[in-house]
């Protein structure tokens, strides 16, 4: 019994310690949810200071995109921030354009940074790892968004079908016996 109530203690204690250093976090998104080959996909990393003071010579490698599956369209996959302060938060973005249907995969981005502006001590932190990422052909992607009108215009006919048949031949056959009801009434 005093096994988990000691394990408690320590994550109490280290949940309520209070930072007073810098201390980064980093989330890495992408602008589609589904990519399309030879299409623009914007790549963004989003670096926190939740930290107590300032973070100095901010590193961002995210070159872990194979040369094979994309290709680079704008801006380097590593940049360098000079500082961030406490609290405060940078977006690093780059474009590229995915060369082949199929998936698209990348590991975590790679900051590194120094906790005092002339420092020795640098700290490493890793992003968010981004999901598989589906690329599709422009033909895949026109069939998932399109509106298809016609579509549907065409199963609506269709579907009158068994519904406007029977329902003509009970009107015809509903008028037809009127007529021969009023018909015979008037002998």
């Amino acid at each position: 019994m005093t096994i988990p109530l000691f394990i408690l203690a320590i994550l109490f204690s280290v949940s309520t310690r209070e930072i007073t250093e810098a201390h980064l976090l980093v989330l890495k998104s992408v602008d589609k949810e589904n990519a399309i080959e030879q299409t623009n996909l914007t790549v963004s990393v989003n670096i926190f200071n939740v930290g107590k003071s300032p973070a100095y010579s901010i590193e961002i490698d995210d070159s872990n995109w194979g040369a094979d599956v994309v290709q680079q369209v704008e801006g380097p996959h590593k940049a360098t921030i000079e500082r961030i302060l406490p609290g405060a938060n940078q977006t690093y973005s780059f474009v590229i354009a995915p060369l082949m249907a199929g998936e698209l995969t990348s590991l975590p981005a790679r900051v590194s940074y120094l906790l005092e502006p002339k420092g020795e001590e640098q700290k490493v932190v890793l992003s968010n790892t981004l999901p598989p990422l589906p690329v599709l052909t422009q033909t895949e992607y026109h069939k998932r968004t399109t509106k298809h009108y016609r579509e549907w215009f065409i199963f609506l006919m269709l579907s009158c079908i068994p519904i406007g048949i029977p329902a003509t031949m009970f009107m015809v056959a509903e008028k037809r016996l009127q007529a021969l009801d009023k018909s015979g009434r008037k002998k």
